[in-house]
């Protein structure tokens, strides 16, 4: 699950919001948010059938479990993250690599731990199906952040088995997500072109998306008004970058801070992998997520935020609509 052993190396009101734009050119949006972490998505309809019943007990226990992984990993308990397995259970990486057993799960974890200081995780369980009373499959998606290392993105199929009451992983086979560059690029943004507005609190944050001569490139600014004064607040410029194939994006704010992201696709939108600095000199990361709602409003968090390597409080999500 890039779970994860391959390489990986807040309250918010809207004044809030304009700080935060330094992390990244996805911040000042205010309709982004996250795509579902530790499973909130909603659970398929049961079944009447005795093949593919889905109980909501089932869907939670492994909601929960997700949730409880998070904290195991992101204090790097090898102990803890391999009791999640069967005795028995396996750990099938993306690469082919297969590890068989608890023992061999925690050796390698302990190994990771050791090698990737302050490793955290996202997970997004997108669906849990139960098949009878003791076996269900889920499907998620994964985010692993290491300090000054860029994230790995990856999704995974989990085969769940119940035993004396408590559900653990009979196996995981963890797949790498699909490159911005497969997909059709720059074109897959089309959707922001326009203005997109968000209010609290008397201020109103806008952002403006309109394509560059060639369309090859979207232009956003963004800016503030309050009591009718208006005030730009930065610029950013997104574009597919022509070696890595990866789509890309360039924010310049009016305070001197500047940012780079790289664009990750996930379900119903984007993670965004920001690293920047501040006008006075403080380096910055963040991991934002965009998400999609309809053709008028999408959704914006930003996490796993860190000023010169402190870490700051995961942002709430915001959400703009298109004016």
């Amino acid at each position: 699950m890039n779970f994860l052993l391959r390489r990986t190396c807040c309250g918010l009101t809207l004044p809030a919001l304009l700080l935060l734009i330094v992390f990244d050119s996805s911040v000042g949006f205010a309709q982004f948010q996250r795509t579902p972490l530790n499973g909130e998505s909603a659970p398929p309809a049961p079944s009447a059938t005795q093949t593919t019943v889905q109980t909501s007990g089932a869907t939670q226990a492994i909601k929960n479990m997700a949730a409880a992984f998070k904290v195991a990993f992101d204090q790097g308990d090898a102990q803890k993250v391999a009791g999640f397995w069967a005795p028995e259970g396996e750990y099938i990486e993306a690469s082919g690599k297969r590890l068989v057993g608890r023992a061999a799960i925690q050796r390698a974890y302990s190994t990771y731990f050791k090698k990737n200081k302050g490793a955290k995780i996202q997970i997004s369980v997108d669906s849990v199906r139960q098949i009878g009373e003791t076996l269900a499959i889920e499907d998620g998606r994964t985010i692993v952040s290491v300090p000054e290392v860029a994230p790995e993105y990856s999704q995974y199929t989990a085969t769940h088995v119940k035993r004396n009451g408590q559900w653990q992983i009979g196996s995981i086979k963890e797949s790498a997500m699909p490159a911005a560059g497969s997909l059709s690029g720059i074109k897959d943004l089309e959707w922001l072109i326009g203005t997109w507005v968000t209010e609290d609190r008397g201020i109103t944050l806008t952002t403006d998306f309109s394509w560059l001569p060639g369309n090859k490139f979207i232009e956003r600014t963004f800016y503030s008004t309050m009591k009718g004064a208006k005030k730009v607040v930065g610029k950013q410029i997104i574009g597919v970058d022509p070696i890595s194939g990866d789509i890309m994006s360039w924010t310049f704010n009016t305070d001197g801070s500047h940012a780079l992201g790289i664009w990750v696709p996930v379900e119903n939108g984007w993670a965004i992998e920001s690293r920047g600095v501040t006008s006075n000199g403080m380096i910055t990361s963040a991991n934002n997520i965009l998400s999609r709602i309809d053709d008028n409003g999408c959704r914006w968090q930003s996490v796993h935020r860190t000023v010169n390597g402190n870490p700051l409080p995961d942002a709430l999500e915001v959400v703009s609509k298109r004016k």
